[in-house]
């Protein structure tokens, strides 16, 4: 484990261990909300506040996923936290025909908390695409956000900045970088994803999300050991991972209460090759929260 994350969390055990007074009739949650004719899959366990919200990466349904559920079944010995099932996916009905951005999911997932009880403000834990949406859920709906919870996250400029370092396009280059150009426009084109994403449009969106004043954000971000594109030419992956790193250190000027730990191995997939680690972070983050709960 990161040596500065657990020092952290020793400071913050007892926040997390101090009494709380539950929200009544926090009952476990588990079915299918309606969202204006269409239904969202969520399940909620525990008790507790803040009521932490996992959003998930790009085609992962978190509800039935064995990674998310071990690690929303630990958080949970905590805090309420609730899995949902993007539009699509899982136990949710599909989306509407056409492109989808950041800010769809983001009125889906507040419907379908709405309509299934689950009363913010939310910790919001969001991993990769997921991480996308929960900042503009924060832009959109600030009042009901108590902090966020960023896990290898996708950053609104990321994909045009790793497009930019690419070298331009010729015959001779090699088969990796040619594999790379193509992941990064396939994902960026929502005819080409399979969430229809408008990558474009979805980071045009998280650009609205100003500071968060004293809000916590806990940063958690993959190994600098991590190869996007495995065989590229190392001086050419080792550009991209630093860009890579130096937009996950920007995350950090979204609040005055905002701190980032740094996986020592584990590559994006954090959520299944580091789960203590991500739970880590949430704990982190729940123990932030409560601590200005408990100081206004």
């Amino acid at each position: 484990m990161n040596v500065l994350l657990t020092a952290k969390l020793i400071v913050s055990a007892a926040v997390l261990s101090a009494p709380l007074s539950f929200t009544p009739g926090q009952r476990p949650v588990d079915g299918r909300f309606d969202v204006g004719g269409r239904s969202i899959r969520l399940a909620c366990q525990g008790e507790g506040a803040p009521v932490t919200v996992i959003d998930a990466g790009m085609g992962t349904a978190p509800v039935e996923d064995r990674g998310w559920r071990g690690i929303a079944m630990r958080v949970s010995q905590t805090t309420r936290v609730c899995l949902y099932d993007r539009a699509g996916l899982g136990g949710s009905d599909p989306a509407p025909a056409g492109t989808r951005t950041s800010l769809d999911a983001a009125h889906d997932l507040h419907a379908a908390l709405s309509a299934a009880g689950v009363k913010g403000p939310y910790l919001l834990v969001g991993h990769s695409a997921g991480g996308l949406h929960a900042q503009v859920f924060a832009a959109q709906y600030p009042a009901d956000i108590a902090g966020l919870v960023l896990v290898s996250t996708t950053h609104p400029d990321q994909f045009s900045r790793w497009l930019a370092l690419l070298p331009p396009p010729t015959p001779e280059e090699e088969k990796e970088v040619t594999e790379a150009r193509t992941f990064l426009n396939s994902v960026t084109d929502p005819t080409r994803n399979e969430e229809r994403l408008d990558m474009r449009a979805s980071a045009k969106q998280a650009h609205q999300l100003g500071p968060l004043g004293p809000k916590p954000v806990i940063v958690a971000t993959h190994s600098p050991q991590f190869r996007m594109v495995p065989g590229l030419s190392e001086p050419l992956a080792v550009r991209l991972e630093d860009a890579t790193q130096q937009m996950q250190r920007e995350f950090l000027s979204l609040s005055g209460d905002a701190h980032q730990n740094i996986a020592a191995r584990a590559g994006h997939g954090l959520p299944h090759e580091a789960p203590d680690f991500v739970i880590d972070n949430v704990l982190q983050a729940v123990a932030a929260v409560r601590e200005q709960s408990v100081q206004q």
